[in-house]
């Protein structure tokens, strides 16, 4: 097995490559510490190296979203261009399930002993690169066959169950027009990251200018990787650590934009109807706070988000090569990505500058930035009382009057409740 330095070399070599052949000379639009890069091509490499997640590009025609995956498609699946471009399935509303998935092999009919029904899977079914272009051209049932699959990890059709094996999972989907369809709730929660796929600057216009050979030639002369090679990539981002902090981080993260002191135990995600955005938090203590998360978003995060942006964290350090101690940083680029796309923001502060009713990324990534810089400037003084009063170092009835201390809503509706079901 290639070690994690190798496959890493070889990444490298990848994206220099790309950007050599002009395939992919994208806007660097995140930054890790001092580096930048650009989110498209990170997310896409992060996915991968990752199993069982789904990437979504978004994005306006011609933002080289389909070609990018089909590319990368053909690198990591050691497959040519045309073939990797042939497997993928593209919405429209006429697209059936026997197209995409499979049929009954009508061949077993002529053999009167034949007593279990075969399916003819399809090349996309079988692939473990699996690309649903345009997904939001499928109208709403057909929606529910890929929420299906990307949960189950399995396709089923006429009784027969075909399992193609840890799988990436990439989306593309364009804005609203007349022919599309709104993307079901569930399924855009099973997608683990969406990413804004920008229109090339003037620079990389001019870059793209210069390419004269064919897509399909240039993607012939990118580095490609074995089979082993491919198996092996998940190991080596399991093997990225993740400290303490950025794990206290991920978890701080998730319960900011979940607790709520008016929802059903706290918990935002029970919900229904009556939400931040209809009134739920008028009088609250926190409403109005800028510095508190809660009040501005409708919906809260499941676990689900959680190991996105643990698995996405540790992604991308590898791919961008971050150091142990930048892995806060990583975070910062990458939490905004997991969470935009499941949430709604709060009208009323999402249409003030300098958002102006469009800029909702911007505005998610604002609040991931003040639940991490909270985390890591006071949280961890309210973590050691939590965890002194567990150990028996502190009183229960000490570490209540002092977690009282602190105006923040994971102390007041998680740590103290905790702290008096010990009592």
């Amino acid at each position: 097995m290639k070690s994690s330095e190798e496959l890493l070399s070889k990444i490298k070599s990848l994206i220099d490559a790309l950007e050599e052949l002009r395939l992919h000379i994208g806007v660097k639009d995140i930054s890790i510490g001092s580096k930048r890069f650009n989110a498209q091509l990170v997310f896409c490499l992060a996915n991968a190296c990752l199993r069982n997640r789904a990437v979504l590009l978004y994005g306006g025609m011609g933002a080289n979203k389909t070609t990018l995956v089909n590319i990368l498609g053909g690198v990591f699946m050691n497959m040519s261009f045309d073939d990797v471009e042939n497997l993928m399935v593209t919405g429209h509303p006429e697209q059936t399930e026997e197209k995409i998935i499979g049929f009954i092999d009508p061949r077993q009919w002529m053999q009167p002993t034949s007593s279990e029904i075969r399916v003819l899977w399809t090349p996309w079914a079988r692939s473990r690169w699996k690309l649903i272009n345009e997904i939001n051209r499928f109208p709403a049932g057909k929606q529910n066959l890929f929420l299906e699959i990307i949960k189950k990890r399995k396709i089923t059709y006429a009784g027969q169950v075909l399992e193609p094996g840890d799988t990436c999972y990439f989306a593309t989907m364009n804005p609203e027009f007349s022919s599309t369809y709104p993307v079901d709730e569930a399924l855009m929660d099973r997608i683990s990251a969406c990413i804004p796929a920008v229109q090339p600057d003037l620079l990389a216009g001019l870059n793209l200018a210069e390419r004269t050979e064919e897509i399909r030639d240039l993607a012939e002369q990118l580095p490609k990787f074995s089979a082993d090679e491919f198996d092996a990539l998940p190991h080596a981002v399991e093997g990225i650590p993740l400290d303490f902090l950025t794990e206290l981080c991920i978890v701080s993260l998730i319960r900011d934009f979940t607790l709520c002191e008016r929802a059903p135990c706290f918990d935002k995600t029970q919900l229904s109807g009556r939400n931040p955005s209809h009134g739920l938090c008028s009088g609250c203590h926190y409403y109005n706070n800028p510095e508190v998360c809660c009040w501005q978003i409708d919906e809260g995060l499941s676990d689900r988000v959680r190991q996105d942006l643990r698995a996405f964290t540790k992604a991308v350090s590898f791919v961008c090569g971050i150091s142990n101690g930048s892995r806060i940083e990583v975070l910062r680029a990458v939490a905004p990505y997991i969470i935009w796309h499941r949430v709604t923001p709060n009208r009323s502060m999402l249409e003030r500058p300098p958002y102006y009713g469009a800029k909702r990324l911007e505005y998610i990534s604002d609040l991931v930035q003040k639940s991490i810089d909270r985390t890591v400037n006071e949280r961890g003084e309210m973590n050691m009382i939590f965890s002194r009063a567990v150990d028996g170092e502190l009183t229960v009835e000490r570490a209540i009057k002092e977690l009282s201390e602190h105006d923040d809503p994971i102390a007041r509706l998680d740590y103290i409740p905790m702290l008096e079901r010990l009592r």
